[in-house]
């Protein structure tokens, strides 16, 4: 019992455990596949391997790096459905399909940048979400506490 106190007391005060995904945002314009890179911290991924694949394929058609900022762009001209994979350090891996898209060059840009912020609140952890999770960690401790002292008895 003792063990297993510690170990919740462990793991809700480690400072250094700090679990992360790699996430992407990506669109076609005809021209070129742009987009953006990040970790579920909301930090970029920078210098990332980026490479875009046609369905159906399995070799590139074109691939490159991400910036300071985590974006790319990635020049294109091909008609279809394409799959925009990045591979960041330590195995972390995201992957998005693209198609083209039909709209104007001047609001491709707003229209990437509100796909960018859409999916950033999607794949950001927030607080209540911390605050449920150690709620579940309580629970299920007094749950085994509940029961060991009922046996007991």
């Amino acid at each position: 019992m003792k063990k297993l106190l510690q170990a919740v007391i462990f793991l809700l005060f480690s400072a250094n455990i700090s679990a992360h995904g790699l996430f992407i945002s990506a669109q076609y314009d005809g021209n070129e596949v742009s987009g953006k890179a990040y970790y579920s911290d909301q930090h970029p991924a920078v210098e990332t391997y980026v490479e875009v694949v046609k369905q159906g394929e399995s070799e590139p058609i074109v691939y490159g790096k991400t910036d300071k900022e985590g974006r790319f762009h990635l020049p294109l001209t091909q008609d279809g459905t394409f799959s925009v994979i990045i591979e960041g350090m330590e195995g972390h891996r995201a992957e998005t399909q693209v198609h083209k898209i039909a709209t104007a060059s001047s609001t491709s840009t707003d229209l990437q940048l509100l796909r960018e912020e859409i999916e950033q609140l999607k794949n950001k952890i927030y607080i209540r979400d911390v605050i449920g999770g150690i709620g579940y960690i309580f629970g299920i401790f007094g749950l085994v506490l509940f029961l060991r002292t009922k046996r007991d008895k």
